[in-house]
């Protein structure tokens, strides 16, 4: 799925400098430093997403930090929300810090089960995989999409929910494509968050594609949005992925069953139909 960025700060005392918002160009993913007299507060913005993970590094010279680091958070709903401060410890001393911060898409659950049945996420009829659990293109072991499926279909295909949620994520305004591996955040996309804490990531939509937005209740079978090329992808389909968040690292793809009127299927080969 994702990513991971880092900033590093150095700040000395009685030298005036401008700090700037750390931002992940692009992603709509961001760290705010808001500057006090005695240190500075690190807040965590987000633009498109209210139900990621964050994992926050830092190492200090004579400054405390408000929490033990390194630490997780989860957004949980939020947009914006205070990661930590870092107060200097003795201000007659130099002091400097440096931090890392890593986010990705979704939860943490205490739990891996996934047994919830899915339904295709798109209108009646058969569609053919493009690129199936494990593939080697971009759902190798170690990508965090292992248990992903890519869908062949045209760009401007109605997708639907496969399962009843909550819109926790919406991303429609990227205009980025291609096959270089580090446009994997730009691609737009709908998050919907299930009632056992899981996700489904419908990725790929096309620019200005989404037909919902977050905080929306949506039932299986609703239409969500239009599929797309965005992001790292070779050509116009529908990654589908349920997954739950490790940390600001890593997410875990889990496998899911697809119920369908031509039978219930956990195992998706490339170039077959379903």
């Amino acid at each position: 799925m994702k990513k991971h960025f880092q900033l590093a700060l150095l700040l000395l005392p009685l030298l005036c400098r401008s700090l700037f918002a750390a931002e992940d160009d692009h992603t709509g993913f961001r760290v705010v430093q808001e500057r006090t007299d005695d240190g500075v507060t690190l807040v965590m913005k987000s633009d498109y997403c209210v139900e990621f993970t964050v994992t926050l590094e830092a190492t200090l010279k004579n400054m405390t930090p408000s929490r033990p680091v390194p630490f997780t958070v989860d957004a949980a709903g939020r947009s914006s929300f205070v990661l930590v401060s870092f107060k200097k410890t003795d201000k007659s001393r130099s002091y400097d810090y440096h931090y890392y911060y890593h986010w990705e898409y979704g939860g943490r659950r205490n739990s891996t089960d996934n047994d919830a049945d899915y339904a295709m996420p798109f209108g009646p009829g058969r569609y053919v995989v493009m690129q199936g659990p494990r593939g080697t293109f971009s759902h190798f072991v170690g990508s965090g999409s292992e248990n992903a499926v890519d869908w062949d279909v045209p760009e401007g295909t109605t997708v639907r929910a496969a399962r009843e949620g909550r819109v926790v994520g919406v991303r429609d305004d990227s205009t980025f494509s291609g096959t270089d591996p580090t446009l994997k955040p730009l691609g737009n996309y709908v998050i919907i968050k299930h009632a056992d804490g899981t996700f489904a990531d419908y990725h790929h939509l096309q620019t200005d594609g989404a037909l919902v937005k977050i905080g929306d209740e949506v039932k299986t079978g609703q239409p969500i949005g239009l599929s797309g090329q965005t992001g790292f992808a070779s050509k116009p389909h529908l990654h589908f992925m349920v997954f739950q968040a490790i940390d600001g690292k890593k997410v875990l793809s889990l496998p899911f069953r697809l119920k369908t009127d031509h039978g219930t299927f956990t195992d998706f080969i490339r170039g077959r139909s379903y």
